[in-house]
């Protein structure tokens, strides 16, 4: 099976650049500074409307993993203002490693539709019992992990732990400081899903647009690595 590229836009041009570079899906974010927020609904429309890539959109209010009862509401109200979006990337949690029993409602407000739990378990004290636990959620088929708050680097050693078993490696998406440079290892220690953002925009930066070129490139090689 072929491995797959997500990508990380956050207007028409970032998603157009992307899909002519062979992305596989895209997640849109508004302020990805702060780690990708809610975008507006107009945004999401416009996006849907120019590529025919998979579109997960980030439902998401604070840099912080916790959810309050009042976060989880406001997300809900987000989701329900994002009828046309098909996906969803979302994540919380109680404790390190506990998924945050508030986003029931939200999950609720997702209504079936396939969602990503998004890296608030990287610090987890088991990432394979913490990831284990998130894929079981209702909707929920991906884990995006750096295995590390700090990103890829440091969460190397943990990401080749987890990805050594077969079942699990399936659902996770490992993102948070994949570069070009550091992608053949992941693609090496067995990732089979990969989330790229800064690295392949010009000038490596979010106030640049997406590189179609980077993103070619990093799309031969996780493409390849999938075909092997």
């Amino acid at each position: 099976m072929s491995g797959m590229l997500e990508v990380i836009v956050t207007d028409v041009a970032d998603a157009r650049a992307a899909a002519d570079g062979g992305a596989d899906r895209l997640e849109l974010v508004a302020d990805p500074r702060r780690g990708g927020m809610t975008p507006s609904p107009g945004t999401v429309s416009a996006v849907l409307a120019a590529t025919d890539l998979p579109v997960r959109v980030m439902v998401r209010r604070t840099e912080s993993h916790a959810l309050s009862e009042h976060m989880a509401a406001t997300l809900c109200r987000d989701v329900e203002s994002l009828p046309m979006a098909t996906e969803f990337v979302c994540g919380g949690i109680d404790l390190p490693g506990v998924p945050s029993l508030a986003l029931e409602p939200v999950i609720a407000a997702f209504g079936g539709r396939r969602w990503t739990f998004h890296r608030a378990l990287d610090d987890a004290p088991d990432l394979l019992a913490a990831s284990t636990a998130a894929v079981l959620l209702p909707g929920c088929d991906q884990v995006l992990t750096a295995g590390d708050p700090a990103g890829v680097d440091a969460g190397m050693p943990r990401l080749r732990a987890v990805l050594r078993d077969p079942d699990l490696a399936a659902f996770l998406l490992i993102g948070g400081g994949v570069t070009l440079g550091n992608l053949p290892a992941l693609l090496t220690a067995g990732a089979r899903g990969v989330h790229l953002g800064r690295s392949v925009r010009e000038d490596g930066t979010w106030d640049r647009p997406v590189s179609s070129q980077s993103v070619r490139t990093a799309a031969d090689m996780v493409h390849a690595e999938g075909r092997s």
